[in-house]
């Protein structure tokens, strides 16, 4: 994570950049925390006790996980250490929010309250992830708009298409709400009411964002309207909630025989369902339409300017959302000349590639649209052809699974399972995303991909996709960081989106050394775009938010580089804009993990083992950019004795 804001590392021009009476106020707020803190601590020059370390890790991390039942579910840990939680949702409330905040806050003066050169090596190691997270957290938790979480970062807008609590917990609730007896239902129904009361929060939050001056661009407003009104549209029996609840029951207790009598259980199961209709036909379909309402009475209030420069303190709150998603310091104007750096190399990689296999005329961009525009490359837009395409996934990742002990001396125990993105999430959904395992092992790692259009998911671009999504991307690198039962559990449950994206595109990179495209000369283009695709996010993330790029500039930028399917680039340019920094993640992670490799070859000579250093990339967890260079450097100096 290299220099940080709050640790010694900011920018003075950045700072100076901001209206001056914002900046007495975010500041003045911040350190008025820190100095209740610091008291509360005894003092900043008071060094905990070493023993002290390891049990305040722990009561962080119950904080954290009682604060979020959701992530409590995902993980599968016990109610011992994140309290009763399968009956309960986060509180996404006003006050909530200020508490989460300031809870970040803390927890940054607390970590530095103990003497990193007092701890155990073990301990020391820990302290500098988390002293780090937690500075880069506390960075982004001080711009009191938007949404926040210890562990995921922020988004500015409450309301959005991705994110909020109408598109996320339904498929929770569907995904991570088991149902093997009556306490679940009954559990599952108290999730039910506080999904309504989710809702609301989000909008009053959003009321309360726009009052002080933060009103999402006219797409994003747009686009969350038509993802609520296709919901409120919808027949209640036909959502989500009620369909999942529906499928579980059933499966609980199912129906009699025809001309059979009821069973108690099953008029039981009967009675729930009825419940939870009224429960989202009245509660939660209403909440639905108090959000849609205010965000057609904010619509004339918002502007097209999609970059958040233009939102209280917008530089300084994307240069934090930057350094919280890449752990680098390096400025929008590094990152976006380092993108455009890496477009150019690898359009010429494709320019050879794309010879190779006869088109020659026009640009990269031009070719590469010409290739996707070919019928021979698509999957039929049928139900067979979705069935098809998760089928060649499928058999794509078990060839990898096959081959992966040449190329890592550790693979994972967790499951990988590869299913379709829950129809409900699919418009405004990504082309495709992976969920963690439990830390439990009842769930595995799910590699999800979208179906709504078999236009967008071609043969060109499939296996690179899984490659990076499944084996051995994303599922390699978080099923083993779980599975490191040694490393305190917040170190498994915390994420970097630098190191896990970084990973996942380094592993397309792996796939193409080591010749899995050898026969697939589409495929291999369809590499080369999904590298374009990181490198031109380099650009058009700080385009955005930095160089005051307009939606449309940013689109056309992608579609003359990647060649890509016009709706893939508009909903890529809108998760951008609504995500500021996170695209960023992908390419700098690369490009550092690559750099490292490189390096510890050079120093090791013949005597380099590409297994060895997947293990010590992999084995210890998620890290910041900084520390996993830390890692790789302490290594190859124990091995070259230096």
């Amino acid at each position: 994570m290299g220099e940080r804001a709050l640790m010694g590392g900011s920018d003075p021009a950045a700072a100076n950049r901001e209206p001056a009476g914002r900046l007495f106020v975010r500041t003045r707020w911040m350190s008025a925390l820190l100095a209740l803190a610091l008291v509360a601590c005894g003092g900043g020059d008071q060094k905990a006790p070493v023993s002290a370390f390891s049990g305040r890790v722990q009561d962080w991390t119950a904080e954290i996980l009682r604060d979020s039942p959701e992530l409590a579910a995902r993980a599968g840990v016990s109610e011992a250490i994140a309290g009763s939680y399968r009956d309960r949702l986060s509180d996404r409330s006003i006050a909530a929010d200020e508490l989460r905040r300031t809870a970040a806050l803390r927890r940054l003066v607390e970590i530095r309250g103990f003497d990193r050169a007092a701890l155990s090596p073990a301990e020391a190691r820990t302290y500098s992830i988390l002293a780090s997270q937690f500075a880069d957290a506390a960075a982004v938790a001080d711009f009191r708009y938007g949404d926040f979480h210890p562990l995921d970062g922020a988004r500015p807008y409450v309301l959005d298409q991705q994110e909020s609590a109408f598109i996320e917990l339904p498929d929770f609730l569907d995904v991570r709400h088991p149902i093997a007896n009556l306490a679940d239902a009954e559990a599952y129904l108290r999730r039910l009411q506080a999904t309504a009361v989710a809702i609301d929060a989000e909008t009053a939050r959003a009321r309360r964002d726009a009052g002080d001056g933060t009103v999402p661009p006219d797409f994003i407003i747009d686009r969350t309207l038509a993802l609520l009104d296709q919901g409120i549209a919808a027949p209640v029996g036909a959502r989500v909630y009620l369909t999942s609840l529906r499928r579980k029951l059933d499966a609980l207790w199912p129906a009699p025989a025809e001309g059979q009598p009821l069973s108690a259980d099953r008029r039981r199961a009967n009675a729930l369902y009825q419940r939870a209709e009224q429960i989202v036909g009245g509660r939660i379909v209403p909440a639905e339409q108090r959000a849609a309402a205010y965000l057609r009475s904010l619509r004339a209030q918002a502007s097209h300017d999609a970059g958040v420069w233009r939102l209280p303190d917008g530089a300084a709150y994307y240069a934090a959302l930057l350094r919280f998603n890449t752990t680098t310091a390096l400025t929008p104007d590094q990152i976006h000349a380092i993108g455009l750096n890496r477009v150019r190399s690898l359009n010429a990689d494709a320019d050879i590639a794309l010879r190779r296999i006869g088109l020659t005329e026009g640009s990269v961009g031009q070719r590469l649209a010409q290739l996707t525009a070919d019928p021979r490359y698509a999957y039929p837009d049928t139900d067979e052809g979705r069935a098809q395409l998760i089928a060649d996934a499928r058999a794509r990742i078990d060839a990898i699974m096959s081959r992966a002990n040449q190329w890592f001396g550790r693979l994972p125990r967790a499951k990988l399972d590869v299913r379709r993105v829950p129809r409900a999430a699919e418009a405004a959904s990504a082309g495709a995303y992976y969920e963690a395992p439990s830390l439990d092992g009842s769930q595995p790692g799910v590699y999800y991909i979208n179906l709504r259009s078999l236009s967008e998911m071609t043969r060109i671009d499939l296996p690179t996709q899984d490659f990076h999504e499944g084996a051995p991307g994303h599922h390699f690198q978080t099923a083993l960081a779980q599975e490191q039962t040694e490393l305190p559990l917040l170190r498994r449950l915390m994420s970097f989106p630098a190191y896990s994206e970084g990973w996942a595109l380094y592993a397309e990179q792996l796939a193409d050394e080591n010749g899995l495209y050898e026969n697939d000369h589409i495929g291999r283009i369809g590499y080369l775009r999904w590298q374009l695709w990181r490198a031109a996010r380099l650009v058009v993330d700080t385009g955005l938010h930095a160089k005051r790029w307009s939606r449309e500039q940013a689109i056309e930028y992608l579609a003359a580089t990647t060649g890509d399917a016009l709706p893939v680039i508009v909903t890529e340019v809108e998760r951008y804009a609504a995500s500021p920094g996170q695209a960023c993640a992908y390419e700098l992670g690369r490009r550092e993990i690559a750099r490292l490799r490189d390096e510890a070859r050079r120093a090791r000579g013949t005597a380099f083992e590409l297994r060895a250093f997947h293990d010590v990339v992999l084995l210890s967890g998620e890290v910041p950019l900084p520390v996993l260079d830390e890692i790789v450097t302490g290594w190859v100096a124990q091995r070259t004795g230096r």
